[in-house]
């Protein structure tokens, strides 16, 4: 069994939620050979968790928001609910202000930063999470069993709920998301790696209007809803099978049109 990954989860719950506003009537994307890269669903149709590994997931997320320091991760092993002794690899972004040093951080990475969106919207902030080495590099089963055993015996010994152990963060990009400011007024642009297609899970109650547009020959699906709107769309990262998907949110209430959204997306594009 692998590693409990916290920040797939953590990209999934973004994704959901955000894409829950920009969902697209179950419609998809694919790529050239037309294979499916991003798609919605019903909410109704996304896994449950058992209640064990639930209250197991739930109290390993807390410690994680608790204990760990900002672009730091570590493997949790917590007693209560874990009759399968697994663990749960927690970690949390790495926030950056200064435009230039995020850029230097991502260096080699095959992803635009833009300086600024339509509108004068300008760079506030990004929260970023690189991979931890766990994930670059799994454990084999046996280790993997090792190390659970180990931290099972420092919990007990310790008469604590859990017990934790440090990971390294690799240099490789999974998620990122960064903010742009006009005022008040925000633009999301959220950049998420993976290795599958990319399923959004949407509540059926959610109002909105969508639409398939071409953006310098890419299609992408904007969407209207209450709140604002957005456009999202997949590549593929260069040299590799993996994919990114991009998604601009219009954070301030719809003052931004199609076109506007477009115009931003082209940005990626480059």
């Amino acid at each position: 069994m692998k590693y409990k990954v916290s920040v797939m989860v953590i990209a999934g719950m973004l994704l959901t939620a955000s894409s829950g506003f920009a969902a697209v009537q179950y419609q998809s994307l694919k790529n050239k050979q037309g294979e499916v890269t991003y798609q919605v669903k019903p909410a109704k149709e996304a896994s449950v968790p058992q209640e064990e590994e639930l209250q197991r997931w739930t109290t390993s997320r807390d410690l994680g928001d608790k204990l760990l320091q900002e672009g730091s991760a570590a493997v949790f092993y917590v007693v209560a609910h874990n009759p399968n002794r697994q663990m749960d690899t927690r970690f949390k972004p790495a926030t950056f202000t200064d435009l230039s040093v995020l850029r230097s951080k991502l260096s080699g990475q095959p992803v635009v930063i833009a300086d600024s969106l339509a509108g004068n919207y300008t760079f506030k902030s990004a929260k970023v999470f690189f991979k931890p080495v766990n994930m670059v590099n799994p454990p084999t089963p046996e280790e993997e069993a090792a190390t659970a055993e180990k931290l099972r015996k420092q919990a007990e010994a310790s008469n604590q709920e859990y017990a934790m152990m440090p990971v390294e963060l690799s240099n490789q990009l999974l998620h990122i998301e960064t903010i742009y400011a006009q005022g008040k007024n925000e633009i999301a642009v959220t950049i998420t790696k993976s290795k599958n297609e990319f399923t959004a899970y949407v509540d059926e109650k959610v109002d909105f209007t969508s639409e398939k547009v071409a953006v310098d020959g890419v299609e992408m699906i904007y969407t209207k809803y209450k709140g604002g709107n957005s456009i999202v769309w997949t590549a593929e990262v260069p040299g590799s099978t993996e994919l990114y998907q991009y998604q601009v949110d219009d954070m301030s209430g719809q003052y931004l049109s199609k076109a506007d959204m477009t115009e931003i997306a082209k940005l990626y594009l480059k």
